[in-house]
């Protein structure tokens, strides 16, 4: 069996699935924190665009979205990877052995597809832990919000919900946002005016350095 896992059809995924075994081992014998590879997903396009409208940039392929809605970024990266690469592993090694694949490019025929269905299985298992995370995120931010100022992400205005990026505790948490009047372009800076305590979101005005 174990020939099966290094054959050349599996070997990309077995190496990832062996890194994450020994991630996992390192973070139990202390060696590493467990948010040591941790990321931030936040994406940021700089488009220039001679047009009079405001152009939401970091979302100008809905790539926040995407990410977003495979909770990249709403649970910590090496538990979303774990998920991701073991229904990967165990998926294309079931199917190359049935297919009876060995080589590395019959493999990727496999392998390939293989990720994109392992992102959804990969959302489903996550998906539980997303209320843990924000609940974790909630209690940090409920300590020192108001007046915390940070950087829009989303374009967020008076009816639509955005994001933006502000640091607490040491920390760089992502909190939904609306604008007390007007809008909040993408790169701006906004300050937290309330708590959100009512809402799921916070309401932010403009900031200007001086």
């Amino acid at each position: 069996m174990i020939h099966i896992f290094f054959q050349a059809s599996n070997i990309l995924v077995t190496i990832l699935f062996l890194v994450i075994i020994i991630y996992w081992l390192v973070v139990l014998f202390g060696a590493v924190d467990f948010d040591t590879f941790d990321f931030d997903f936040d994406i940021d396009l700089d488009v220039d665009v001679d047009v009079d409208a405001d152009v939401d940039s970091a979302n100008i392929f809905g790539l926040n979205k995407v990410l977003y809605f495979f909770n990249l970024g709403r649970v910590p990266f090496m538990i979303f990877l774990t998920f991701l690469v073991l229904p990967w592993w165990f998926g294309t090694v079931l199917v190359n052995h049935w297919l009876g694949f060995e080589g590395f490019l019959t493999g990727l025929l496999v392998t390939v597809p293989m990720f994109f269905l392992a992102l959804f299985v990969a959302k489903i298992l996550t998906t539980p832990f997303v209320k843990i995370f924000d609940a974790l995120d909630k209690e940090n931010v409920d300590r020192d919000v108001l007046g915390t100022v940070g950087e829009v992400r989303m374009m967020a205005t008076s009816d639509k919900t955005g994001q933006a990026q502000f640091k607490l505790g040491g920390a760089f948490l992502t909190l939904d946002i609306r604008v007390k009047e007007g809008k909040a372009s993408v790169g701006e800076k906004v300050m937290i005016i309330n708590d959100g305590n009512k809402d799921n979101y916070y309401l932010v005005e403009q900031h200007f350095e001086i």
